[in-house]
């Protein structure tokens, strides 16, 4: 088991053990005014660079964002409340595993009322 070393957040100045996937690269720690401090320089590089600066900006972009909204209607609208969730199916449309079973539950047309227990009612009187 190899183990890791402790580094301190360039931000706070706390130790902490970066996870295993981010050794190289991970120099912040994961409390959240270190978090919004990595996004801020991460962002602060990118726009550094030469291309990036005017990146999202221009009427080739404009057209590009109006083609894809146009390709994807609906994308931003949210669902309907009645729109059902497509991970089950509704249990009326199943059909029985067994047909002399189903057959057999459906002998009575009151078969609700055959499994009923009867009614038991104590009247008290105040008297």
């Amino acid at each position: 088991m190899i183990k890791r070393r402790r580094r301190q957040c360039r931000n706070c100045g706390a130790l902490f053990r970066p996870e295993p996937r981010n050794l190289s690269h991970q120099h912040f720690c994961s409390k959240s005014p270190s978090r919004l401090a990595s996004k801020a320089g991460s962002q602060r590089r990118w726009l550094a660079k030469a291309g990036n600066l005017d990146y999202f900006c221009g009427p080739e972009n404009v057209e590009r964002v109006r083609s894809w909204r146009a390709a994807h209607p609906g994308y931003w609208r949210r669902p309907s409340p009645n729109t059902r969730c497509g991970l089950k199916k509704p249990s009326w449309t199943q059909a029985a595993d067994n047909d002399e079973q189903s057959a057999a539950l459906t002998d009575s047309p009151l078969q609700e009322l055959t499994r009923v227990q009867p009614l038991f009612l104590m009247v008290v009187s105040d008297n």
